[in-house]
């Protein structure tokens, strides 16, 4: 069984191999990834499966190959570089990536 302890170590080893920098948040909501010449990771503390597919989604969007100008298809590929690249990935963490997607999917047609 793989504890949070070492789904922590993970992402903090994926982000330590890339030279990402890693800011901790409390609020989910606050998540953010920024790339270019400085890359920088905004993400919950890692404390359970949800929290850590929230960290590696973020690391997603500096890792994942899409420049995109979508914003629903740059979450999509984020979302797909983290399910590739967990440890694990349970239904939670997949429901956490749904409920994403559907909010962005959301703003995109109020937006039209």
């Amino acid at each position: 069984m793989t504890s949070v302890a070492d789904l922590k170590k993970h992402f903090l080893q994926l982000c330590a191999d890339e030279e990402v920098d890693v800011q901790w948040c409390d609020n989910p909501s606050k998540a953010l990834a920024l790339s270019g010449e400085l890359e920088f990771i905004l993400t919950p503390h890692i404390r359970s499966e949800n929290t850590y597919a929230i960290a590696m989604h973020e690391l997603g969007h500096i890792k994942s190959p899409t420049n995109s100008a979508d914003q629903t298809e740059r979450e999509r590929s984020a979302w797909d570089w983290a399910r590739h690249n967990a440890l694990i990935w349970t239904p939670h963490m997949e429901g956490c990536a749904a409920a994403s997607i559907r909010w962005y999917e959301a703003q995109r047609l109020r937006s039209t």
